[in-house]
């Protein structure tokens, strides 16, 4: 069967808050930042709702420019960026420019769920990437992993969570656009998201690491005997 878990599930390179702190800056702050300053110049709610979107797309931009190659779900998240500010604008309505990130949101959480019907779930390639980066070596070496029924347990396991999570953190967000002020959703769904995210990648790290220890365990026990 081989041994679950033997790539350990921490990143290829070392990791930083520096990483992380350009995703803090274009999809956190500068919408906060962008619909405040321009709603406070008397521009209307739905171009600064509009503007405010237009940051994150700059991220994937910047993501693009630095690696040099398109990313599907980079190419996914600018789609649904463009497509949900053209309904926005179209339709006029506020309501569809505040609940826009939804639609992406709950995709995101769709197709994860929709993968556990397929050989192997969506997040088996997310955290591949993670883990392995480009290295062929470490590559192989996960993919080997799927011979064994706990490492297969815990992918699929891993990736439901993820998909309810981001289909209930969808939902949030359109209660919020239903029940608060504009400027108050623009203030708590980047935030919001960006907890989600950080939380269900420190939680799916700590879950694996745990599978991999008490794994090492259970051989140190049957060797010792």
């Amino acid at each position: 069967m081989g041994e679950p878990l033997a790539v350990n599930p921490e990143p290829a390179g070392r990791f930083s808050f520096v990483q992380i702190l350009p995703t803090l800056v274009f999809d956190v702050a500068l919408p906060i930042v962008l619909f405040n300053l321009l709603a406070g110049y008397g521009v209307p709610t739905l171009w600064a709702l509009v503007a405010g979107g237009v940051s994150p797309a700059l991220n994937n931009l910047r993501v693009w420019i630095r690696s040099r190659r398109l990313e599907p779900l980079g190419l996914i998240v600018i789609g649904f960026l463009a497509i949900g500010t053209a309904a926005s604008l179209i339709s006029g309505s506020v309501f569809v420019a505040l609940i826009k990130d939804s639609f992406l949101t709950a995709t995101f959480g769709l197709i994860c769920l929709g993968s556990l019907l397929a050989a192997r779930p969506l997040m088996f390639y997310v955290i591949r990437q993670f883990v392995a980066g480009d290295d062929p070596a470490r590559i192989e070496l996960w993919n080997g992993l799927w011979q064994n029924a706990e490492f297969r347990a815990a992918q699929r396991f891993v990736t439901a969570v993820w998909g309810i999570a981001y289909l209930v953190e969808a939902l949030l967000r359109v209660g919020f656009a239903l029940t608060l002020a504009p400027a108050q959703v623009v203030a708590i769904s980047p935030v919001m998201g960006f907890g989600v995210l950080i939380m269900l990648i420190a939680w799916t790290r700590r879950h694996l690491l745990a599978l991999r220890e008490r794994r090492i365990r259970e051989q140190q026990q049957r060797g010792a005997v």
